[in-house]
């Protein structure tokens, strides 16, 4: 990823976009740790659970099994076998998720092609990505509209994403807000054409920090960063 946006990249991370909070994922563990339990096994399979995932008509279900083709498994089963990363198997159980009508499952596959080096593979330059989260806005995903303003930023549409980054934050997103507000502090230069993209603006970041740390549906990373003692930009 192109180094002008680390920042935007480092701050989405921490921010906008976390698999285990802000957007609601399907609890991989605790679907696993059901299987366990329910299954009249002795011995936990993932052959079993992939078997199990699959012949259900369950959009959070058939959700978890893309989920877990996103990456390898940290451990194995009790046959010693683990689950590889397949980002083609993911993608293509995530979608048949969202086509069951589950309208978060086009956010989540954005975000894991976009925070997942194993699944960036899918889409180098993020122009199916941005057709993806287009729709996911349509859907009215606001994580989705968040996500589209990181692709854009970082496919160079440098007004479109600070535009849709905007758009979200009026929908009283924090993590919108605090994106801006970061933003407009620091501004963003590009290497490739020499010069600032984004200004920075202090009065404009002061007024979307504000915004941020006074929105009562703020997240806690949000929260963290607010009352943190090194926080970037000092109020007057």
């Amino acid at each position: 990823m192109k180094k002008i946006l680390l920042l935007i990249i480092l701050i989405s991370n921490l921010f906008s976009f976390d698999l285990t909070s802000n957007i609601k994922t399907p609890d991989t563990f605790s679907t696993i740790n059901s299987f366990k339990e329910n299954s009249k096994k002795e011995k936990f399979s993932y052959d079993d659970l992939i078997a199990f995932l699959k012949a259900s008509n369950d959009k959070n279900k058939i959700l978890i099994l893309g989920v877990l083709y996103a990456n390898d498994s940290e451990k194995p089963d009790d046959f010693g076998k683990y689950i590889k990363a397949d980002p083609i198997l993911a993608k293509k159980y995530i979608l048949q998720s969202y086509k069951m009508g589950n309208k978060d499952a086009l956010a989540i596959l954005s975000g894991l092609i976009l925070y997942n080096d194993k699944m960036s593979i899918l889409d180098k330059d993020l122009s199916e990505t941005k057709k993806m989260l287009i729709q996911s806005e349509k859907d009215g995903n606001i994580k989705g509209i968040l996500l589209l303003a990181i692709t854009e930023l970082l496919r160079g549409e440098y007004d479109d994403g600070i535009s849709t980054l905007i758009k979200a934050a009026n929908m009283n997103d924090a993590s919108a807000q605090l994106e801006l507000a970061i933003i407009y502090q620091k501004g963003i230069y590009s290497e490739k054409l020499k010069k600032m993209v984004i200004s920075p603006n202090r009065d404009v970041a002061e007024f979307y920090l504000n915004q941020a740390c006074t929105n009562e549906n703020k997240s806690d990373k949000v929260r963290e960063f607010c009352y943190s003692p090194e926080i970037i930009i000092e109020k007057r």
